[in-house]
């Protein structure tokens, strides 16, 4: 007897894409639906929908209700999967349907609630993060926790490339997933006291503070950055700059420079540049409007040894 299709994936980012295709090769996936003005995953949906005979819904915030209606009419439907949906499913629709609906949360609840943990759990020089899965509720991310897988958290991963690591986790534990919801789990509550919402990131969150941060902190907030902004923002001589790469250094350690002054400059040893509590970072790969290239390449907008880089706020 071949599996019956039904479940479907409510998502808006890439990360999702692995679970996707795990859920086909089950037999089980029946649609998949993304927000219409997302076009790097329509793209990757569409194609995906066509080749595999899957079914695609194209989301409208204005139509979110009807559209979701539609869904709940399918034949034999398990479950509805969100993993980076955007929107909010209405609370009628979840207090008529209970234990249908399931958020993939790409970081540790209840520590990590909000719209990007995998940015906070870097920056925040976290050991570890993961993923919870829980029982969509009124609140968002505050719903019992019928999953959850951890995933340690290197000093040298970017934001990118966790991504990538998490999203491939979300494949792997989906067998143990359905073992729960089948022994019809509910899951554990949060614990409220532990909890931690962490709104979108602005622009004060992606920005060097040089009088406050060292060499980790900075390269911490760097990598949380990298690719998604294109680094973290500085400033030098009215250029805005993000820094993309960058490392750790003790090569001149034991002066008194000023946090943000520029140590040394020039091909062999790059950009190095002074941070709080007397650390020093080595400036890998920047980004300016003008391009990608090494740090030493501010050579040419004329940067020189003791110059300074600022807070851009």
């Amino acid at each position: 007897m071949s599996p019956i299709r039904d479940i479907v994936v409510l998502c808006n980012n890439r990360m999702a894409f692995p679970a996707i295709q795990t859920l086909h090769s089950f037999g089980r996936l029946h649609t998949i639906g993304v927000p219409i003005e997302n076009e790097e995953v329509k793209a990757f949906c569409s194609v995906f929908a066509a080749n595999v005979g899957v079914n695609i819904i194209w989301f409208e915030k204005a139509k979110l209700i009807p559209q979701i209606k539609e869904i709940l009419k399918i034949n034999h439907l398990k479950y509805i999967f969100t993993m980076t949906f955007p929107w909010k499913v209405p609370d009628k629709i979840i207090d008529q349907n209970p234990n249908l609906f399931y958020n993939f949360h790409y970081g540790l609840l209840p520590e990590m609630r909000g719209a990007d943990p995998v940015f906070e759990s870097i920056r925040s020089q976290k050991s570890e993060t993961g993923i919870s899965v829980h029982a969509i509720e009124k609140e968002i991310d505050k719903g019992k926790i019928i999953l959850k897988k951890t995933l340690p958290i290197h000093a040298d991963l970017t934001h990118g490339m966790l991504c990538t690591h998490l999203s491939y986790l979300a494949s792997y534990i989906l067998p143990e997933l359905f073992a729960q919801l089948q022994l019809n789990d509910k899951g554990l509550s949060q614990d409220e006291t532990l909890a931690k919402y962490y709104k979108k990131p602005i622009i004060t969150d992606v920005s060097i503070q040089w009088e406050k941060q060292d060499s980790k902190s900075i390269q911490a907030l760097v990598n949380a950055c990298n690719p998604w902004n294109k680094g973290a923002y500085t400033q030098w001589n009215g250029l805005n700059i993000r820094f993309l790469e960058v490392s750790q250094t003790q090569e001149t350690s034991g002066n008194t420079k000023a946090p943000g002054t520029v140590l040394e400059i020039n091909e062999n040893k790059g950009l190095i540049i002074q941070c709080y509590d007397n650390t020093q970072l080595r400036i890998n790969t920047i980004y300016t409007n003008e391009g990608f290239m090494s740090g030493h390449k501010l050579l040419a907008f004329g940067l020189k040894n003791g110059e300074q880089f600022d807070s851009i706020i």
